[in-house]
Order: structure tokens, then C-alpha cells, then sequence
């Protein structure tokens, strides 16, 4: 180790894994919010859904911060990534925050939600996505819930400029104490929740107090921390400092940790508990792909539906949602809910590529970057020759 590693702008094998992360949430939507099943039984089996979609955001936020780092150019600036971040989450998060709040206002029920129906600031502060930072989950849960995310996304983005500089510039020797420092901090953030804010409500219907779990789970700076790690581990990869590891041993102790799920705090169900495993995965399928090394998640068709996984996670609340609002509150024997699951699922999959298609695609191709100028006039150089005039540095 101790060189550089040649830059490539795509990693085919995190785009793939992007779907499989997006899947796992729409799986345990699809299970606990469709209830499709009249066998409560399976309720109870699927209670480590929530620690594997937990998972699957930790995921995403650690992915957000390697990829956006991986990519940085020096001839970036901040208003240029400010408007590609902007164009790439706003149209589909506008789209479906329309189509879910006309699903509210036909509906008259939040018969998915575990809140009220939304007041007028709860969807303008959704619209504007800063609901993230208000701790009633009538706030970070409003409209279409899984915006959450998106409200700590706009965050780190805010902040990524400011970021990224002082990573880019520390000497290669310090990257392991930081990557450390900030594992640390990411696996003591519910021990600091749990000092400095109360226990749930006895007979309350989570495990978890609400001020408890938005500081844990939803709070946008403490979700920051797995962003940094992600872009401090991007840098030690394009550096050479990660260590040659096997795709087995994160995996191996990836399912360690679910599998010691009944033992483990609450608080730590909630991605603390599976932030390092997935910390060490990603920068293992990153280096297999500027390897040439790649597997399985690079392939054409995964990479199709990982560029389109943005969509599917803010599209398939409302897809649900409507799906449940019309079978009432129908519940189906186990084949028959499975069938429905998958068909939900696949349904969900296929708006999800409409709308990549239909919004997100146009919308980067026309807005993202700056109009190019007009031709170039040419003038004379200094020697008498003509020369093109200067152009802009190409955004990445």
C-alpha cells in the first residue's frame, strides 16, 4: 500500500448496491405498513425488519458520503454542486410530495401514518425539507415520511463544500485516526441520547421515547457522522490505505450483528449497531471496482435500477399508500399476501423507473449544469495566430 489508486468516476457495484438498499426498505414498508397479512404472526416474525431498514439508511448516508467524495473535482465549486444536488433531489421529491399530499386531502385518513393528517406547516416545512430537525413525529414523519432522509441529504450537501477540502488535504498517515475518531463517535451517539433524554412512557407503543429516537435516528447532525465517515473512507481508498479484505468478513460480521439483535440495546438497533460493518463493506466493493474486480452488483441491469433507486425510496410510500387506501382495511391469508407483497413491490419498481425516466433524467440533462456559451469568437493570439477563447472548466 501507499499509492494512489486510479480515479474512476463510476463504481458500478455501489450503484447496484444502492437498489438492493432502496429494495430492503421497500420490503419492510411493504410488510409493516401495506398489512396485508390477517396472520398477526408474521408481524412479530418480521420485527428485525426495522433494524434492516435502519440499516439500509445508514447504508445510504455512508454510500452518500464516499460517492459525492469519490467524485470531487478541484474545479468544483460550491454553487456548481449546490445546483446539481439540488436539481437531482427536488423534482421527485416535489412530485411525490403533491402526489402524497392530494392522497391525504382525497383520502381524508393517515391510515399509514403513525401521526395526524398533516397541518399546513408540517407540509411546508416537508416541502422545504428542514422538518428533520423538529423532534415531534408529526414533523419528521409528515407527507411522505421517508423524506426524513432527504431533510439530513439537503444538510450534508449544504455542507459537503466544507467538507471535503480539509479531507482532501490531511496527510495519508492521519486518515485511520480519523476514520477511528469518527467510528467512535458514530457508536457513542446512543449513549449520549440515552443520558440526555427520557425513557419511554410506560405502556407506550415504542420501545423508545420519541425525543429519544428523533435525536438517534432522525436528527440531521447526528446522522452527519456516518456521511463524514463515508468521505473520509473514499479518501483512504483513492489513497490505497484500505487494507485488502475479503468481501466475506464484512458481510460475516455484518450478519453477526443481526444475529445478536435480541441482545442488543434499542438504541443501537437503529444503525449505530450496523454503521461499521456496512463502513467496511463499501470501500471493499469500491476497490474491487477500480480493480477491474467487480461482481455481480455491476451489472447492467442492477446499475439500471440503482441510478433509479432514488425514486423508488420517495415514490413507494405514496404508491402504498394508495394501494392500502384502496383495500380498505382488507387483510389476506399468507400465499395471498405474499403474491400481493410482491406484486405491490414490483408495482412500486415500475413507477420508480417512470418517474427516473420521466423527471429526475430530463431535469439533471437540462438544469444540472450551467448553459454551455455561445460558439467561441476566435482572436488573434499573441504571435498572430487565432486562438479559441477560454471555456469554463466542465462540471464532473
Amino acid at each position: 500500500m501507499g499509492g494512489v489508486l486510479p480515479r474512476g468516476d463510476r463504481l458500478p457495484s455501489l450503484t447496484g448496491l444502492r437498489f438492493l438498499l432502496a429494495g430492503v426498505v421497500l420490503a419492510g414498508h411493504v410488510l409493516t405498513l401495506g398489512r396485508f397479512f390477517e396472520d398477526q404472526g408474521v408481524y412479530e416474525a418480521a420485527d428485525a425488519s426495522s433494524m434492516a431498514s435502519a440499516a439500509a439508511v445508514s447504508s445510504f448516508f455512508l454510500l452518500s458520503g464516499f460517492v459525492l467524495a469519490w467524485n470531487a473535482s478541484p474545479t468544483d465549486t460550491a454553487l456548481r454542486f449546490w445546483r446539481r444536488r439540488l436539481v437531482k433531489i427536488f423534482p421527485n421529491h416535489v412530485v411525490t410530495w403533491t402526489l402524497m399530499l392530494g392522497l391525504l386531502m382525497v383520502t381524508g385518513t393517515a391510515a399509514l401514518l403513525p401521526v395526524p393528517d398533516p397541518g399546513l406547516g408540517e407540509a411546508v416545512r416537508n416541502l422545504l425539507l428542514v422538518h428533520a430537525w423538529v423532534p415531534d413525529m408529526a414533523d419528521f414523519s409528515s407527507v411522505n415520511p421517508v423524506t426524513w432522509s432527504i431533510s439530513c441529504e439537503a444538510f450534508f450537501y449544504l455542507l459537503f463544500p466544507l467538507l471535503i477540502r480539509p479531507v482532501q488535504a490531511l496527510p495519508a498517515r492521519l486518515l485511520w485516526p480519523v476514520i477511528a475518531l469518527v467510528a467512535a463517535l458514530v457508536v457513542t451517539m446512543p449513549l449520549v441520547a440515552m443520558a440526555i433524554t427520557d425513557e419511554a412512557a410506560p405502556g407506550s407503543w415504542s420501545p423508545l421515547s420519541t425525543e429519544r429516537w428523533w435525536l438517534i435516528y432522525f436528527f440531521p447532525p447526528v446522522r452527519l457522522l456516518e456521511f463524514i465517515l463515508g468521505v473520509v473512507l473514499a479518501r483512504a481508498v483513492q489513497l490505497d490505505r484500505w487494507p485488502t479484505l475479503r468481501l466475506r468478513w464484512p458481510l460475516l460480521a455484518l450478519a453477526g450483528v443481526f444475529a445478536a439483535r435480541p441482545q442488543l440495546p434499542e438504541e443501537y438497533v437503529w444503525g449505530a449497531a450496523t454503521c461499521l460493518p456496512v463502513a467496511a463493506l463499501i470501500p471493499v466493493i469500491a476497490t474491487r471496482d477500480v480493480q477491474g474486480r467487480g461482481n455481480w452488483l455491476g451489472r447492467r441491469g442492477l446499475v439500471v435500477l440503482g441510478e433509479a433507486s432514488f425514486a423508488l425510496y420517495m415514490v413507494h410510500f405514496p404508491v402504498l399508500y394508495a394501494i392500502r387506501v384502496q383495500l380498505d382495511q382488507r387483510t389476506f391469508d399468507t400465499v395471498t399476501a405474499t403474491a400481493l407483497s410482491l406484486v405491490v413491490s414490483a408495482l412500486c419498481v415500475a413507477v420508480s423507473l417512470l418517474l427516473w425516466r420521466g423527471v429526475e433524467m430530463p431535469m439533471m440533462r437540462h438544469f444540472a449544469r450551467p448553459r454551455a456559451r455561445s460558439a467561441p469568437t476566435a482572436h488573434p493570439a499573441p504571435d498572430g495566430r487565432t486562438a479559441p477563447m477560454p471555456q469554463e472548466d466542465p462540471t464532473p
